[in-house]
């Protein structure tokens, strides 16, 4: 029999959304991954975001923000997404325990993202989507 863990989580992870990684050049980047292993394009693809489907978790690249809009510009270290039920508890869960929020919560045609940092300095997206669907 599983023992019931006693400590109740802040902030409840539903799943793994996705993986990003960061790219100076996207498209050649999406390219090779492309070529190489043969992922077929996901959900969201545009000029700096590339969605890959490898369920149950995606592959992300994101590239060069050209918007010239802040809040679009998330390059950085490879960042796991973890799914919340409410981006906005979310948010302030982080707030009330001092946790370093580096941008966020950003708002994109199918989900809203708050981007984080642990205390070693790893970069954590909290990730809902619009759909409520998560994983």
């Amino acid at each position: 029999m599983k023992k019931k863990s006693s400590t109740k989580s802040v902030i409840p992870i539903r799943a793994v959304d996705f993986v990003m990684y960061c790219a100076r050049d996207s498209k050649r980047l999406r390219a090779w991954y492309q070529k190489l292993f043969g992922l077929k394009r996901g959900e969201e693809w545009n000029e700096f975001w590339s969605e890959f489907d490898t369920k149950p978790v995606s592959f992300c690249i994101n590239g060069p923000n050209r918007t010239g809009k802040a809040q679009w510009e998330w390059n950085g270290p490879p960042a796991i997404a973890l799914a919340v039920h409410d981006i906005r508890a979310a948010a302030a869960a982080c707030k009330k325990r001092k946790v370093r929020v580096l941008k966020g919560p950003v708002e994109t045609s199918v989900c809203w993202m708050l981007f984080i940092e642990d205390p070693e300095g790893n970069c954590l997206v909290l990730h809902q989507r619009k759909d409520g669907t998560a994983g």
